[in-house]
């Protein structure tokens, strides 16, 4: 089985590849980055990017082009990748805001068919 995890390249996308990335040693699992790209993004660019975070090491990253929903594309690999785990992060939350989270992360959580760690940045 393996852990995946959402790339984004923001602070807390960055948290959370790293918090994949323990997750995924800690149980003995290989890691699966999500990328949902859109027609602007290079898939090398974000190949670089979670190398950057990351390393060389026991990860995989599975790309697809979105049409206009990113969070759907990202819900479709977390299925078709068999993880048992997903990892995303989020903005750290004011005291409303604690009690609405991001749309995007929303729809994940709930459509997600395995369970759903979230992580603001460090």
């Amino acid at each position: 089985m393996s852990v995946a995890v959402v790339h984004a390249d923001t602070p807390e996308g960055r948290a959370a590849l790293r918090a994949g990335a323990r997750e995924a040693s800690d149980r003995g699992q290989t890691l699966l980055v999500l990328a949902p790209l859109d027609d602007s993004t290079d898939s090398d660019a974000v190949l670089a990017d979670v190398r950057e975070v990351l390393g060389e090491g026991n990860w995989e990253l599975l790309t697809e082009v979105h049409n206009g929903d990113s969070v759907g594309t990202v819900v479709d690999l977390l299925a078709r990748s068999g993880a048992e785990r997903a990892v995303v992060g989020s903005r750290g939350r004011t005291a409303t805001g604690k009690f609405l989270l991001e749309r995007g992360l929303q729809r994940i959580i709930i459509e997600a068919a395995v369970p759903v760690l979230v992580v603001k940045d460090e």
